[in-house]
């Protein structure tokens, strides 16, 4: 079920179904995607104890975007949110047309911390996280939007409505 991201895809017109991620803007469209497929490997890891052959599908994907060099941030920041949140993410699988509340919560996050709206961000992930793991949190948002930034990937702030929905 690997999906590499294809940066051919984001001059597309949309499909028109409004809550399709296909009319998400590159910034999130490639955030979501390094979710899932994130998602992906760790649960291939989990079952087999081994790499695929062909190497890391989210190794690819982030070389492919030039964003190589913000694999670790983002794998340190979801390691911090696995183990730190209060509750399992639904996270879909990367063929999946539509996106859920936590997916959208973690892109608007992203958007928060890269627009450097801390007190905001802060409040969303002690709602989220166990105490103690909100401000290891914020701190990995932060590093990993700022690498994002830093290679050109700037993140749109998030709509009225998403804010809403972090908690």
């Amino acid at each position: 079920m690997d999906e590499e991201f294809d940066p051919t895809l984001i001059d597309q017109e949309t499909c028109g179904r409004p809550d399709c991620i296909c009319a998400l803007p590159i910034g999130e469209r490639f955030l979501l995607w390094a979710l899932r497929q994130w998602q992906c490997e760790l649960i291939n890891w989990r079952d087999d104890r081994e790499l695929p052959p062909e190497g890391s599908v989210l190794l690819r994907g982030f070389s492919l975007a030039g964003l190589r060099d913000t694999l670790s941030d983002f794998a340190t920041l979801m390691d911090v949110l696995l183990f730190g949140a209060r509750r399992a993410f639904a996270i879909h699988a990367p063929s999946c047309s539509s996106m859920s509340s936590d997916e959208a919560a973690v892109i608007a996050l992203c958007s928060l911390a890269q627009g450097d709206r801390d007190g905001l961000l802060l409040a969303s992930l002690d709602a989220m996280m166990v105490p103690a793991a909100a401000d290891a949190a914020v701190f990995r948002f932060k590093l990993f939007a700022m690498a994002l930034k830093e290679a050109g990937l700037h993140l749109p702030p998030p709509k009225s409505g998403a804010v809403g929905r972090l908690n």
